[in-house]
């Protein structure tokens, strides 16, 4: 099966999100005071599900959408609402006929996980399916789904731990357009370390750190590239390579020679005395 399915009395915690779990502990209530209505279960909340939610009514062995989100119709990239699911072009389409069966036959929610198929990003999606008896042979379900993104967690480490110091900044600009200092949006461990900083980045500025005061290099941030990369951007201690996105830039920091041979000198002791000695 091409998709990953919980069923049961419960749903695994370290998946859920909190939409999620509100969805599922109401549905558990309502269903525990035989109070379980389609009304109830979806009216207005906190959280905003309307989008993302899906509604199907069993048609003898199939299901008809009944509802359909706006996120989840633009997802879908074909008409639902008012169509069988035995209709639909989705490759998975036979796997969620299963879980939905399963569902309607024993009133038992099933907590879903899949991978898009027609997507070339490899998207994460769960899905939360909740039933709602209507007669003894009619069951609406409740179709809850999510798209999970672990890119920025994945891309924040990567920053993080990268082997090069960098610094990311938000250009600060004059009335001229031209920027003159930048707000320090992240910093990564390397970069801490070689500017020796491991304060806060809350309203800190660029020029605000000791190694940059005084430097005069944004305002060519967005000057054509080959102006920019006429002049190399230098401090006393590092040579500095800027990186320009549309609305940020960023810097890759590399120590000057003489700064590493200082440095190693100074975890060293009596290094820079045999190294002239030598010479």
């Amino acid at each position: 099966m091409a998709i990953e399915v919980f069923s049961g009395t419960s749903i695994p915690r370290e998946l859920t999100t909190a939409a999620m779990e509100f969805l599922w502990v109401k549905w558990k209530t309502l269903h525990d005071t035989n109070d379980l209505t389609l009304q109830r279960l979806t009216e207005e909340c906190s959280y905003e599900l309307r989008s993302n939610s899906i509604h199907l009514l069993s048609v003898n062995d199939d299901f008809v959408y009944m509802y359909v989100g706006e996120a989840m119709q633009a997802n879908a990239g074909e008409s639902l609402a008012g169509t069988l699911l035995s209709q639909q072009i989705n490759p998975l389409k036979r796997e969620f006929a299963d879980v939905y069966r399963h569902v309607a036959k024993r009133l038992t929610p099933a907590f879903v996980r899949f991978t898009a198929t027609w997507s070339q990003s490899g998207q994460l999606w769960q899905r939360l399916v909740l039933p709602i008896r209507v007669t003894d042979g009619t069951v609406i379900l409740v179709v809850y789904s999510e798209l999970i993104n672990h890119q920025t967690e994945i891309y924040d480490h990567l920053f993080r731990t990268a082997p090069d110091a960098m610094i990311i900044a938000c250009p600060i600009t004059n009335d001229a357009g031209h920027a003159t200092d930048g707000w320090i949006l992240m910093m990564n461990d390397r970069a801490r370390h070689l500017l020796r900083f491991d304060g806060t980045i809350g309203n800190l500025r660029l020029t605000q750190l000791p190694q940059f005061a005084g430097v005069d290099l944004w305002g060519r941030l967005y000057a054509p590239k080959s102006a920019a990369a006429a002049t190399p951007v230098t401090t006393a201690d590092f040579d500095v390579e800027i990186m320009r996105f549309p609305h940020v830039f960023g810097l890759r920091i590399s120590p000057k020679a003489a700064r590493l041979d200082a440095d190693a000198a100074t975890l060293v002791p009596g290094m820079g005395a045999a190294a002239s000695q030598s010479a």
